[in-house]
């Protein structure tokens, strides 16, 4: 009877192992590394692995497979913008006449798998505009910006403007973010 229980109990972890997946990174030297893929980004992919977390330089990474779809959160926030900013999301509303700072707002719903536009429009009724904005995904952080707002310092020079335009500039580069839900994974392609 005890033997009994002892193989029953085996075959439960056994069973346990089995089912205990980790994600799994591939060094282009073909060295595997198993655990927990905590983020990435352009730069990096780090990993929590059992013997603690290791932090790979993006372009030795060959491949990575998670072990399940993971979650994903993507916010946006204004930071500062002169004199205000709209950002619309694939056409949506998602930042509206904003100036000076704002709350975290969750654009996971509205973010479909690939490329989504990002697209900004300022509204600038005095000399020199900027912006600030801030996108984080799964708790990472990434400033978009373009010149010092508030004038502290020079305008924003993308897409051919000076940025001492006056009025609505809304022909401004778009910003894409690249998703992919079922790796829990939103980039910024630059």
């Amino acid at each position: 009877m005890a033997r009994a229980s002892s193989c029953a109990a085996l075959v439960l972890l056994v069973g346990a192992v089995g089912v205990s997946r980790a994600d799994t990174v591939v060094r282009k030297d073909g060295v595997r590394i198993e655990g927990d893929v905590v983020s990435v980004d352009p730069t990096s992919v780090v990993v929590e692995t059992r013997s603690g977390r290791v932090t790979l330089p993006r372009a030795e990474v060959a491949s990575i497979a998670f072990a399940g779809a993971k979650p994903l959160k993507v916010e946006i926030k204004n930071v500062l913008s002169d004199d205000a900013i709209d950002v619309t999301l694939d056409g949506e509303d998602v930042i509206h006449s904003a100036s000076t700072g704002g709350e975290w707002i969750d654009i996971t719903p509205k973010l479909k798998d690939g490329n989504n536009a990002l697209r900004l429009r300022i509204h600038n009724a005095r000399g020199v505009w900027a912006y600030r904005l801030l996108l984080r995904v799964n708790g990472q952080t990434t400033s978009l910006e373009c010149g010092t707002p508030q004038g502290f310092g020079k305008g924003c020079t993308t897409g051919g403007h000076s940025g001492n335009e006056i009025g609505t500039i809304d022909d401004l580069p778009e910003i894409w973010l690249n998703v992919d839900r079922s790796a829990g994974r939103a980039e910024i392609l630059r």
